[in-house]
């Protein structure tokens, strides 16, 4: 994955410099049209934003301004609600909703009426489409603007006065009437928003009583136990239970202290009277504590009203009872009796005090026991219920603060209501030193640059658009990319006429005063060193290269369409393989239109056409040309039936015994989209060049071509880009080596 990241970052830069190279590559090819649409609209909209200036000179404007003020209930108390939104009365949004119509047609009435009482020119007003026209008339003069939102102040401006009294008063009236206006909007949006918050009051307060008895329902059917209230509970029943405990741990103790100074006090006291007080009330409290423990037991199972309880609780008063009274007569038998005894009264009631607390406690911390036990199963389906319970007590207290919230703002609006709860004023004076309009607006030059970004923007818009609609073929990527061909040599535009333009495109004329004067063959004798003849010299190399391996001996140069330059090609690579020596023979296989006799101005017959329809020798028809080692046969007389005469046998043998004899044949074939004959013929040679001109066939016809070539299995060596303008950067470096010997200036940039 990481080696993929340098090819990804390739890639990557790669389609941004595709994507700059067609801009650039738009921007080249299709400037004037670029550069025509800049101009026009430079010019148009220039003109139109002169005659503008100039019309209005003369003309005046003014500015009133306005404040307007919200109160602490408007910014403050109407924040947070729910509902309707409402509408805010602030500078900004009361500039927005201001209908300039409505004010324009309420200025008109009132420009009226002061002319009415002081008898001037808009007195003469009577209809109502005389009204309306003055108002339009107002309405384009009329502008509002909120330069500074938090100011406050709203600017109304009026332009296209023709005097800066009449600017002055239209302006003055437009700021009494909108500020007239908008108290009265103010007080209605007042009046809509008090509305507005009553109506959803009662609305939370329905929707706060739902939830309300929602929430108490489900709590009902709960046993109005909650998951929290139960655990609450728990802490509280543990909490007692273990202070319970350590009290109970604490009265044992200290009735054990007791039980033992009883027994010492027993020993001091004559020993009838100690066995006697002592088996008495030892019986009696052995009695008490059978009791006790009935009664601990019988509280596990039953609830503190069972009779059975009931019953026992009597019967240990009772006991107790008895036991005092006991000890109490022992104390009378005894007389006088000594401190000591009274002691040890004193202790039997302490013990029997205490016993029964322990056992009160005992009871209790069965009590609280049995309620934990009772609890602890709750616990689960509480939990599985509280989520919903807390989600209805949530409800019904964010209804309730809400409802609350909503309550003191509608005190606060009602209590609004009743004094300015916001006003709109007169901020200050109409600015008395009105400009003159013209003066006032934007800068004349600022409508030519406007109008030639437009145009540009236009121009390039289109330009982009024709060049994504165009298919041609326009450079060599076209036809590697969309035809799947190798070129093999790109030959320059060939003009004809005086040389003229630039060091590149003077290379690219032939001398002649018309293309009928010149043959192609004087393009590479006349001038050798021009790029054009270069030119075929490197079609002559690439195509060697290209077909190192297969050698082949015979050729057919062919074109999707007619009027690509296929027969100059052919002649032009037929002569400068001639210029290395090699025996060439150029056959002209077109034979409907012919055209390689009158480029070498040979004579037509006798040529191909006789020899396969007549059965003549061919070296009869070989002729000789100017050039050393070119050798021609030309088309002959136009047959009935070309096509069967290029797929017969006799011009396979014919093609068979040429080989032999020349060291290559170049054919000049029709077009392959036209005829069948280049098809035909693609079967009888060794290899195929197909030229292509550029911005002459579509892409889907070269390919329909090239496809008609590789279904008849023939062997296409590669194209030739021809007709490909020699201002291109490749030309000036190719031919770069053939200018004159002093220094050009050469240019720092290239396309």
């Amino acid at each position: 994955m990481a080696q993929d990241l340098p090819q990804l970052d390739q890639q990557a830069a790669q389609a941004r410099e595709h994507q700059l190279r067609f801009i650039v590559n738009v921007l080249t090819s299709r400037w004037r049209m670029i550069a025509g649409f800049t101009i026009f609209a430079c010019a148009i909209y220039g003109a139109m934003g002169m005659m503008r200036v100039q019309s209005s000179g003369g003309l005046y404007q003014a500015q009133a301004k306005v404040l307007v003020r919200p109160s602490l209930w408007d910014l403050d108390s109407l924040k947070g609600i729910q509902g309707t939104p409402l509408t805010r009365f602030d500078a900004q949004s009361l500039a927005k909703r201001t209908s300039l119509q409505r004010l324009s047609e309420k200025i008109a009435r009132a420009l009226v009426q002061q002319d009415i009482a002081e008898g001037k020119e808009l007195s003469a007003l009577s209809n109502d489409e005389e009204y309306a026209a003055k108002a339009a008339e107002i309405q384009s003069a009329l502008s509002l603007s909120v330069p500074d939102p938090q100011s406050g102040v709203i600017t109304i401006e009026v332009g296209h006065m023709p005097s800066r009294d009449e600017a002055v008063r239209v302006a003055d009236l437009a700021a009494r009437v909108f500020v007239e206006e908008n108290l009265q909007i103010q007080l209605e949006d007042d009046r809509k928003t008090h509305d507005v918050i009553k109506k959803r009051l009662q609305e939370l307060q329905q929707e706060l009583y739902a939830a309300e008895t929602a929430e108490w329902e489900y709590k009902k059917a709960m046993g109005f136990q909650t998951y929290g209230s139960v655990g609450d509970e728990m802490a509280r029943i543990y909490a007692e239970l273990n202070e319970k405990k350590a009290l109970c741990e604490e009265t044992r103790a200290k009735l054990a202290e007791i039980e033992k100074e009883l027994s010492a006090n027993a020993a001091q006291l004559p020993e009838a009277l100690g066995n006697v007080t002592d088996t008495v009330v030892n019986e009696m409290l052995a009695e008490l504590d059978a009791l006790l423990q009935e009664q601990l037991s019988m509280s596990v199972i039953y609830n503190p009203e069972y009779p059975g309880l009931v019953e026992i609780a009597d019967e240990i008063a009772e006991k107790k009872a008895a036991i005092l009274e006991a000890v109490k007569q022992v104390d009378q038998g005894v007389g006088d009796g000594t401190n000591l005894w009274k002691h040890r009264q004193n202790l039997y009631r302490e013990q029997i005090d205490l016993r029964m607390n322990v056992t009160g406690m005992e009871i209790r911390m069965s009590a609280l026991q049995r309620m934990l036990e009772e609890l602890v199963p709750q616990i689960p389906e509480l939990a599985n219920k509280n989520l919903e319970y807390e989600r209805l007590a949530k409800e019904s207290q964010r209804l309730r603060e809400q409802f609350n919230k909503l309550r003191e703002k509608e005190f606060d609006i009602r209590t609004a209501l009743s004094r300015d709860a916001g006003q709109v004023e007169r901020y200050e004076a109409v600015e008395a030193s009105a400009l003159p309009y013209g003066r006032a607006r934007t800068q004349w030059w600022m409508n030519f640059v406007i109008g030639a970004l437009v145009g540009f923007v236009i121009g390039f818009g289109l330009a982009v658009m024709m060049e994504i609609m165009d298919t041609s073929i326009r450079g060599i990527d076209d036809v590697v990319n969309y035809v799947g061909l190798e070129v093999l040599g790109t030959i320059p535009k060939m003009r004809f006429g005086k040389p003229r333009g630039g060091r590149r495109k003077r290379g690219t004329y032939v001398a002649a005063t018309s293309e009928d004067q010149i043959d192609a063959c004087i393009v590479t004798q006349h001038d050798p060193k021009s790029p054009i003849s270069e030119a075929y010299r490197a079609l002559r190399t690439n195509f060697q290269f290209a077909t190192l391996q297969r050698k082949p001996k015979t050729i057919m140069v062919t074109s999707a369409v007619p009027g690509e330059g296929k027969t100059t090609t052919a002649v032009n690579l037929a002569v400068t393989m001639a210029d290395r020596g090699i025996r060439v023979l150029l056959i002209d296989t077109d034979l409907r239109r012919p055209n390689v006799h009158r480029v070498l101005k040979v004579e037509r017959g006798p040529g191909l056409a006789d020899v396969l329809r007549e059965g003549l020798d061919v070296h009869s028809a070989i002729r000789p040309t100017r050039m050393e080692n070119l050798f021609i046969v030309s088309s002959g007389r136009v047959p009935p039936n070309p096509s069967e005469l290029i797929a017969s046998d006799r011009m396979q043998r014919l093609m068979a015994l040429l080989k032999d004899e020349f060291d290559l044949v170049v054919c000049d074939a029709p077009s392959i989209l036209v005829v069948t004959d280049p098809v035909l013929l693609a079967t009888h040679v060794d290899a195929v060049l197909v030229v292509i001109s550029v911005n002459n066939p579509r892409r889907e016809t070269v390919q329909r071509a090239y496809k008609l070539l590789q279904a008849a299995n023939a062997y296409v060596a590669g194209a030739v880009l021809n007709g490909l303008e020699a201002s291109r950067r490749h030309y000036y470096y190719y031919y770069y080596y053939y200018e004159d010997g002093g220094k050009g200036q050469r240019r720092w940039f290239h396309f």
